[in-house]
């Protein structure tokens, strides 16, 4: 009686349902491979995959299908049912109706074939795709996902059906209304899809890209596409140049960005001191960014208040300096900066630090043909010319200095107007040619060392000066480094120096003269001895 009971309660409550019936379905949840639906029966219907004209994912709960029995199992209380069966009975005169309308269908590719591709719309009827309508370049893989595709072809008759799609007719299509509708100033969104050393590539839509160049990226001129964006990114950008003719977009982030140069003015005023970082050192000054899209140019003339040295031996970059503004071209977006006027003048109060007639210490910074540039401190140098480089006769400046060589210089003129300094290397210390003359005279024997091979004799050392010995006056011909003692022969004034001249020969004649002197006193001494003897002598008759 129970039993009864309830296949009757059954029978009324649901109705009858057989196989190959049409049905109305409401779907109720959907999985990777499934499709559950609500068509009126006591158990559950599901909808493979492979009996839908859509992926599953594609299904929402609450939409309605059109549906037919497949198979019941009434112990289990399940349905297997199908749409695709009932989209089959009226797909050709939809796509009929499509191709006429030249109305766009979904379809997937399910495998290459000679010529082309076989493609499944709908996940029904299968159509051919030419390889030319495809838009799959030689080598690159076959797209797994569901396509849009345009009918270019369709023959219908009771045994044969014959269509043909094209993905090129899409995308073409596509690309006109994207270029008769956009312009220049619109604002886009798209996907990174490549970037380059020069941009990145944008696909704005498919078969449509665009290419946003590193000067687009940022104000920042220091960053480039690589450092902004990341493949598969999601950005939105304004359109900056727009060729139709030519299908070619230019896009911009930058132009959605506020514009740092927009009150420049106020924010940098001339004369004031501000503070940036050194971005890039070049041969005629360097570069400081102020901040992200404003830089300026310290050219080199506003590094040095005194002579130009390396700019690497200053600045580095990466270092934050002071700079004062010195002039704004807003047009051409170039600020000129002053990196010495934010340092301040160090030839201010040049007179109270090297007053002439001082002896200061400086390091030698150059040399030169004429003399050497001495560096006192920084931005402060002088010239000392060859002949205040020493007491002695100089013929190359590198013979007596060297570069990075510490030495005391007395300041001998300064000129505050013009920024220059002459300097004396050799009055810093004592004249060693006044020295010489006032301990020595005419007549004096003196020892030195040959030094140097000149036209009519040699240069002879002495001491801390320079004699000159005559070819004349020479016993022998000498070689340099040879020690020779010799007679003064003059000793004449020349200004702060003196020409003093030896003589090898008068110094002989000298010693020969004393050994003649010598002998002939002591000969003079045996004869009186003589006499005073004979003298002596009772047989001498001599008194």
């Amino acid at each position: 009686m129970e039993n009864n009971f309830e296949k009757m309660l059954e029978n009324y409550l649901f109705e009858e349902v057989k196989g190959r019936s049409l049905v109305e379905g409401v779907v109720v949840k959907t999985t990777e491979s499934d499709v559950f639906v609500d068509f009126g029966w006591k158990g559950e219907g599901i909808v493979p995959a492979d009996e839908l004209i859509k992926e599953p994912v594609n299904y929402k709960p609450g939409e309605k299908l059109n549906l037919m029995v497949l198979k019941i199992n009434e112990e289990e209380g399940t349905a297997v049912l199908s749409e695709k069966k009932v989209y089959l009975r009226k797909a050709r005169e939809l796509l009929k109706e499509k191709f006429e309308k030249g109305e766009k269908v979904l379809g997937k590719i399910k495998e290459s074939t000679k010529g082309g591709y076989k493609v499944l719309i709908d996940n029904v009827i299968e159509a051919f795709l030419p390889g030319r309508e495809s838009l799959i370049r030689k080598g690159e893989e076959t797209p797994v996902e569901y396509l849009e595709f345009k009918i270019i072809k369709f023959e219908s008759s009771r045994k044969r059906l014959n269509i043909v799609l094209s993905r090129r007719a899409i995308i073409n299509e596509m690309k006109e209304k994207f270029y008769s509708e956009r312009k220049q100033g619109d604002v886009v969104e798209g996907i990174i899809e490549k970037i380059e050393k020069f941009g990145a590539f944008v696909r704005l839509a498919e078969g449509i890209s665009g290419l946003v160049p590193n000067s687009e990226v940022s104000y920042d001129s220091s960053l480039t596409a690589e450092d902004v964006f990341r493949v598969g990114q999601s950005v939105k950008l304004l359109i900056k140049d727009i060729d139709k003719e030519r299908k070619r977009i230019v896009l911009s982030l930058k132009a959605l960005m506020p514009d740092p140069w927009e009150n420049i003015e106020k924010k940098y005023p001339v004369g004031a001191i501000v503070s940036g970082t050194v971005k890039k050192i070049m041969p005629f000054g360097f570069f400081v960014n102020l901040e992200p899209g404003i830089e300026g140019l310290v050219h080199i003339n506003e590094v040095f208040w005194g002579r130009p040295g390396k700019l690497r031996d200053i600045v580095s970059e990466g270092d934050v300096v002071k700079v004062v503004v010195k002039e704004i071209d807003k047009e051409n977006r170039k600020i000129s900066l002053s990196y010495k006027e934010a340092k301040g003048d160090p030839w201010e109060n040049i007179e109270e630090k090297y007053p002439e007639g001082n002896i200061a210490t400086g390091i030698v910074g150059a040399i030169l043909n004429s003399g050497v540039i001495i560096d006192l401190e920084e931005e402060i140098s002088g010239f000392c010319p060859i002949s205040e480089l020493s007491w002695k006769y100089v013929e190359k400046p590198e013979d007596v200095v060297k570069i990075g060589q510490k030495v005391k210089v007395l300041i001998m003129n300064l000129n505050k107007k013009e920024r220059k300094l002459r300097l004396s290397i050799k009055k810093a210390t004592p004249n060693p040619w006044k020295l010489f003359a006032e301990t020595h005279k005419e007549g004096d024997l003196v020892s030195g060392k040959i030094v140097k091979e000149v036209k009519g004799g040699y240069i002879v050392e002495i001491e801390e000066i320079e004699a000159f010995l005559p070819n004349s006056h020479v016993i022998e011909p000498k070689t340099i480094g040879a020690e020779i003692t010799g007679t003064i022969l003059r000793i004449m004034a020349d200004n702060e120096i003196y020409k003093i001249t030896l003589s090898e020969n008068r110094k002989e004649e000298i010693e020969q003269l004393k050994k003649l002197k010598e002998e002939a006193e002591s000969e003079r001494v045996v004869s009186l001895e003589r006499k005073v003897k004979n003298a002596d002598s009772i047989d001498s008759g001599e008194k």
